[in-house]
């Protein structure tokens, strides 16, 4: 008869029992890395994870979760790391990603399925809720700094959710390291990049959500890594399951940390290009400070198109501007010949004024006085958002407690929900806020590199002027190529035989293409003009005539 083994139950794992099959009875010669966890305290993880049955778990879990994601959505969306934070200590995420991580460290890899599973639901709740709530509660704009802040994963998130999980798993079975379970809560947080790839898919960025979405995997596979290593560690696997299922065990080790090196590749990379990129920022900051010796200015070095092949330099000072062609040819030798580098001066003039009118006091009204405190409040927004980027106050107007602000400046607006917090925290008042802006554009100067088709039209013109300059009476009016179709009208004296023309066109061009020729014929005249002066009857050789031929 075939005996099948049953995969036992978590439950039972932490259960007392009797006799030599004991499985909680430590085997002769344990190893001396492996340490020894009571009966009684087995179970009391078993129960906080809820790997044991618990009543109710499910719909505390989904109320607590629901409420984590509020307040996330909120705090992300506000630009609030407190609210942020809060969200964070509410997130009950973390325990039925510890219970998936202490399953497999025992080899029931039955019920690590189904909590993974429940990790997944969870997630695909998250994502769906904060896209909800993202639809009606974020404003439209630039995305908040919490939100970008999550976007960009790199390797440090993996070590640093690598040592949380380690600390999270510890302090679940040592209980008096559980006061440290919060500051694990914080450190590698799970709801809040879930938040941001709601967030992002809602306002249609994919680079974001993706960002953030890996930063939560990330998160996962390094929390369920860390934890499967320190339950062994710690004693939470029974010694005689450790020796019955330990080939299981290093199988299911294996899966995770080829998860874990999997996700590490993606985060070294970006790792190396962040590091890449500031060697890139400091070296270009360097050489304009070179250029710039003494100069008292503000000055900024914009690397973000290097790819494009565009660099920008920008420079706020009281002195005229100096020569430019220094700091280009240093920047292109730097970076590339093919680097197009734009230099941008904007001289400040320093105004002093002399009076000598007798002091004299105004009173304000209320209107006046709220109008000043609220341009205040609006110059600092730009000034501190729009360092180097040069934004600009037109007007301001507040009719009907709503403040209407038109400003100008190169590229997307500051947050509009900061300056609504700056002006409620210094204005008595609640004031709606009404944003006009208007995108400035910098104008690269210099020579730009012609396009391939534009190559290609400047050749074909040089065969059309060359077919023309053979015909003395043939002039060429126009030519014109969009990548198509070419378009040549010429005028002469006799219709020119083109057929040559068109052959070198499409040897020049490498494709066939459409090649429209327009011929317009000039006629030779002659007009005779007679001096009125002179008798028309007279055969006087003295009488002027002029004739002209067109």
């Amino acid at each position: 008869m075939a005996v099948t083994e049953k995969e036992p139950d978590a439950g039972d794992v932490g259960s007392p029992s009797t006799g030599s099959s004991d499985p909680l009875k430590p085997l002769p010669g344990r190893a001396w890395w492996h340490n020894h966890l009571e009966p009684e305290e087995r179970r009391r993880v078993l129960s906080d994870l809820a790997i044991s049955r618990t009543e109710h778990w499910a719909f505390r879990f989904t109320v607590m979760l629901t409420l984590s994601v509020i307040v996330a959505v909120m705090g992300l969306s506000a630009n609030s790391a407190a609210v942020v934070i809060g969200a964070m200590l509410l997130a009950p995420l973390m325990g039925p990603v510890l219970a998936t991580a202490a399953c497999m460290s025992m080899a029931l890899f039955r019920k690590s399925f189904r909590f993974l599973g429940k990790v997944l639901l969870a997630t695909a709740w998250c994502i769906g809720l904060s896209y909800v709530l993202a639809r009606f509660f974020v404003p439209d704009g630039p995305l908040p700094n919490e939100v970008v802040s999550r976007t960009k994963p790199d390797i440090r998130d993996l070590v640093v959710a690598l040592g949380a999980g380690a600390a999270g798993s510890y302090a679940t079975v040592r209980k008096d390291a559980s006061a440290a379970l919060p500051g694990v809560a914080v450190a590698v947080a799970l709801v809040p990049p879930l938040g941001t790839v709601g967030i992002a898919l809602e306002a249609g960025n994919q680079s974001y959500a993706r960002g953030a979405l890996l930063l939560y995997m990330t998160n996962l596979a390094a929390i369920i890594s860390a934890s499967v290593i320190v339950f062994i560690l710690t004693g939470f696997v029974p010694p005689r399951r450790l020796a019955s299922q330990g080939k299981r065990l290093l199988l299911s080790k294996i899966i995770v940390i080829a998860l874990v090196v999997a996700i590490a590749l993606p985060l070294y990379r970006a790792s190396q290009t962040a590091v890449e990129a500031t060697n890139r920022q400091i070296e270009a900051n360097d050489i304009v400070d070179a250029w710039l010796g003494d100069i008292d200015e503000d000055r900024e070095v914009d690397l973000d198109r290097l790819d494009e092949g565009r660099i920008l330099v920008e420079v706020r000072s009281f002195e005229s501007p100096i020569d430019q062609e220094l700091v280009v040819d240093r920047l292109q030798s730097a970076f590339g010949e093919g680097i197009a580098v734009s230099v941008r001066w904007d001289r400040i003039e320093r105004a002093l004024t002399t009076t000598t009118e007798a002091t004299t006091t105004t009173a304000l009204t209320d209107e006046q006085i709220l109008a000043s405190e609220v341009e205040q409040v609006v110059t600092m927004w730009l000034d501190e958002n729009g360092e180097g980027l040069d934004y600009e106050l037109d007007k301001i107007l507040i009719i009907d407690n709503v403040v209407r602000v038109d400003a100008a400046g190169v590229g997307e607006p500051p947050s509009l929900t900061d300056l609504e917090e700056r002006l409620d925290a210094a204005l008595e008042q609640v004031l709606a806020v009404r944003l006009n802006w208007i995108e400035r554009q910098v104008v690269t100067p210099g020579v730009t590199t012609p396009t391939p088709q534009e190559v290609l039209a400047l050749q074909m013109r040089s065969e059309v002027e060359a077919f023309a300059a053979a015909d003395s009476s043939l002039v060429l009016e126009s030519f014109d190529f969009d990548g198509e179709r070419a378009l040549i009208e010429f005028i002469g004296l006799a219709e020119p035989e083109i057929t040559e023309l068109v052959d070198s066109l499409h040897e020049v061009n490498g494709e066939e293409f459409e090649v429209n020729v327009f011929f317009t014929q000039r006629q030779l005249v002659t007009t005779t003009t007679v001096d009125p002066d002179a008798d028309p009857e007279s055969d006087d050789p003295d009488g002027e005539s002029t004739t002209t031929t067109g």
